[in-house]
């Protein structure tokens, strides 16, 4: 025990660093204490810049990373998959669709996109699950179709539109407002809870389904409840900041390294290191070739690329494949 409150404090810490470090290092150079004294009635250009467009992309990075990494290790509870993670499995792509169709068709029902996004996941999941019901959801299957339905979903939005082409391909978090960070907060804040608390049910999944039952235990319901939730938080993250693949992925397999396997522990600190990756990527891509900038996106793709091979040799060995 002693072992993993380190570890959060650790944690804690370092996402208060990465934090700090993002606010304040940039194309503007500026020192905290002046941006404090700028938000307080001490307003300057710099000041003014640094509040309204990199204080929100921090929030939305840190909050859209930790919806990110929610989802991915609840999708591997619900459906005991250790590849899953919203993005590589089309859940990502189907919700960038339904914000083409508020896009193209109902523009005037913007403010309530991540409610479409949810609808296009939400979609996604249900031919997954159909597909491969009958193999078990067995982890090669689930991969193997969702890289097929994550193709499908993208072929439809690049035929879209242009204008819908141009805002879901825009996967970073450059040139974000108040207005989307106010919108993500709305959406994701009650699904982060909700993802937090649902440590014991995740537990439960992880015993086999026919001791659980048993016992009495709503296998199904269960199961439904925390996918609708991982849907829920990777659709909305993908409303506003695009597809960002890997960190549903990569987060949960390290922080179990970390802090174990107990659900309990694992969901809270998974939330922290999911926030502070994509702030880490999207700082980098921001900063390490100035004036131009690299989306957090490609920088996720280049971490999580290897490890999904690793993780593919790993349990394709277990699987029998």
């Amino acid at each position: 025990m002693k072992k993993i409150w380190i570890s959060y404090i650790i944690m804690v810490i370092v996402l208060l660093i990465i934090i700090y470090a993002s606010v304040i290092v940039g194309s503007i150079d500026i020192k905290f204490i002046d941006l404090v004294r700028g938000i307080f009635g001490h307003m300057n250009g710099q000041v003014t810049v640094v509040y309204n467009l990199r204080l929100p992309r921090v929030l939305i990075a840190i909050f859209a990373g930790a919806s990110l990494a929610l989802a991915g290790a609840l999708l591997q509870a619900a459906i005991k998959n250790p590849l899953a993670d919203p993005g590589i499995i089309g859940i990502t792509s189907a919700a960038m669709l339904g914000n083409v169709v508020v896009i193209n068709f109902l523009p005037h029902l913007f403010f309530y996109s991540p409610v479409f996004a949810f609808a296009g996941g939400m979609l996604a999941f249900g031919i997954l699950y159909l597909v491969t019901k009958k193999y078990d959801m067995s982890p090669v299957f689930v991969l193997l179709v969702g890289i097929a339905l994550n193709a499908i979903f993208t072929a439809v939005i690049k035929v879209s539109g242009v204008t819908a082409i141009h805002f879901t391909e825009s996967t970073g978090l450059s040139m974000k407002t108040w207005d989307d960070a106010n919108l993500l907060l709305l959406f994701s804040t009650i699904g982060i809870i909700i993802a937090v608390c649902l440590g014991p049910l995740c537990n439960m999944l992880g015993l086999s389904d026919r001791t659980i039952t048993s016992v009495g235990f709503p296998v199904g319901k269960a199961r439904w409840i925390i996918i609708v939730v991982a849907v829920y938080l990777a659709s909305i993250s993908t409303a506003i900041v695009g597809s960002i693949a890997f960190i549903g992925l990569l987060v949960p397999h390290i922080s179990r390294m970390i802090v174990g396997a107990d659900y309990k522990v694992l969901l809270p600190f998974v939330a922290l290191f999911g926030a502070a990756l994509l702030l880490v990527a999207d700082t980098l891509g921001r900063t390490v070739v100035q004036p131009f900038e690299i989306t957090a996106s490609v920088i996720m793709s280049l971490i999580g690329g290897p490890f999904l091979i690793l993780l593919i040799r790993k349990f394709g060995k277990i699987y029998g494949h």
